[in-house]
């Protein structure tokens, strides 16, 4: 004998606000998120072939929410999976979306370095519906942000009749993954990845602004790449170029320490002929910082 709530299950409103956490020490302080996109999923979320339903949202307003309405049925549990980006024009997509539980990245063998482009956020989360629910969804950053600054920027000046200025970097990272998989907020596969050069934070301003912030101090910004984490925590070669009027500067850390919603931040001299610098570890965007290696 079927049951009678099988036959005619009771279906109630559910709305979703979902909104980016602030990340004020992004460069584009995450304004540039404008579309969300959402998938619902049964109890067996790792095995199902496809999703139940699925859409998106825009950001109409710019106010950083995106509401969604669904119908669901009553004493229910659903899996839903919310990732939100800067929307991109067809064929120049930085992300597969098509399987929420796996987000692969498309545009790996043609990135441009400091692009807050690729900024998104997601969040997970798993509900039992038990009548009409207003819910909010805050979501999180998938990747580690790997930021470069230095604390001297115009140390030709001293022995050139012009100054130096730097308004381009390359970074070639080894040991990125490759997919970012939703469900254990993990990354997937490993390879390296050269982020071409494109102007620093700063672009082309001689007034080196926005400044990094970093370990209670400023920097000047020189670099900013987004990254898919394996593990928890993983570590990470990093060849930075830096391309000033005065000539290229190079510079290789073999082991970097990266984590999924956190800033990993080189800084010191690096720009001198004798580098100097630190490793810093900022915990979910925020402060205090913690020094990971000097």
């Amino acid at each position: 004998m079927i049951h009678e709530s099988i036959l005619d299950p009771e279906i109630v409103p559910v709305t979703f606000v979902v909104r980016t956490v602030e990340q004020t020490k992004a460069i584009a302080d995450a304004s540039n998120i404008d579309i969300l996109y959402w998938q619902v999923f049964d109890t067996d979320v790792e095995t199902a072939a496809a999703p139940m339903a699925e859409g998106i949202v825009r950001d109409s307003d710019g106010d950083g929410r995106f509401t969604l309405d669904l119908s669901l049925i009553q004493n229910q549990t659903y899996n839903f999976i919310f990732w939100a980006q800067d929307e991109q024009p067809a064929g120049a997509e930085h992300y597969d979306v098509t399987d929420l539980r796996r987000v692969g990245i498309v545009t790996y063998d043609d990135e441009l370095a400091n692009d807050e482009t690729r900024a998104a956020f997601y969040a997970c989360e798993q509900l039992h519906i038990t009548g009409t629910l207003d819910h909010e969804v805050t979501l999180y950053r998938p990747f580690a942000q790997l930021n470069l600054g230095t604390s001297t920027y115009d140390v030709s000046s001293l022995t050139n009749t012009t100054p130096m200025k730097v308004n381009y970097s390359e970074v070639t990272v080894s040991g990125v993954a490759e997919v970012f998989n939703t469900l254990t907020g993990k990354g997937e596969g490993r390879r390296e990845v050269t982020f071409q050069m494109n102007q620093t934070p700063n672009g082309e301003q001689d007034a080196v602004t926005p400044m990094l912030e970093a370990n209670n101090q400023s920097y000047y910004w020189l670099g900013m790449n987004y990254l898919i984490v394996n593990d928890d925590l993983d570590n990470v070669a990093v060849d930075m170029i830096f391309y000033t009027t005065h000539g290229d500067v190079q510079i290789n850390v073999p082991n970097v320490p990266i984590k999924e919603n956190h800033r990993t931040n080189i800084i010191g001299d690096l720009l001198t002929s004798e580098v100097v610098f630190d490793i810093v570890l900022d915990d979910m965007f925020e402060n205090p910082d913690i020094i990971v290696e000097n």
